[in-house]
């Protein structure tokens, strides 16, 4: 759609019509800006990733369920090859258990995450160290160690939401590789922030109705 003459919010709409949401890593949003996708469309793909992020972890909270069906689940993607879905670009098993992840969210989201007292560390920080030379394993050995502080995301919609806005839209991910941060590095980006994002997301939910 995207090589095509159909304008970005045609082609969200028909995206949003399949009821389908992609779990996108950091790197894949400068492949997909690459050829050709607008910034509209990749901070649909991660709003709508993030939303539904959000909502397995309510039902994980909650105890309900989706009931097992690899459709329900956001969609794996190899975008290198330009496929999705549970068999074709994922091989684990869909809304399998996992201790400390939502059934549905993806295994390589991380969940080794330091403690909420840890130091903050912010993109303009991670930029600043690949400006500087750092390694790669070092930049990734400083987001293991901290808290990511909140990310600038898209701009406020003017519509009612009912679930938080990404702190990170997709085409800021993608901006982040043309201001030179590797793929690896984007890719723990997401990884940590989705990790971060189901962790505040679950003590919400748990602590939703108590008295103060």
């Amino acid at each position: 759609m995207s090589t095509s003459s159909l304008p970005p919010q045609k082609q969200i709409e028909r995206i949003h019509d399949t009821r389908t949401s992609y779990a996108l890593r950091g790197s894949d949003f400068a492949r997909l800006k690459a050829a050709g996708v607008s910034d509209a469309v990749l901070d649909y793909l991660q709003q709508s990733f993030v939303d539904d992020v959000d909502l397995l972890t309510l039902y994980w909270v909650t105890g309900e369920g989706l009931g097992g069906g690899s459709a329900f689940y956001p969609q794996p993607a190899d975008v290198e090859q330009m496929v999705s879905g549970h068999g074709t670009a994922g091989h684990s098993a869909p809304g399998r258990y996992l201790p400390s992840l939502p059934p549905g969210v993806p295994d390589w989201v991380s969940s080794d995450l330091a403690p909420f007292s840890a130091k903050r560390i912010s993109v303009s920080d991670i930029l600043a160290m690949s400006r500087r030379g750092d390694s790669d394993s070092q930049i990734i050995d400083q987001l293991h160690n901290a808290q990511l502080q909140t990310l600038g995301g898209a701009p406020a919609p003017k519509t009612i939401r009912t679930r938080p806005l990404a702190p990170i839209s997709g085409s800021e991910l993608a901006r982040l590789k043309d201001e030179g941060l590797s793929d690896a590095v984007l890719d723990e980006l997401q990884s940590r922030f989705l990790g971060q994002y189901v962790a505040l997301e679950r003590l919400r939910y748990q602590n939703a109705g108590k008295k103060k």
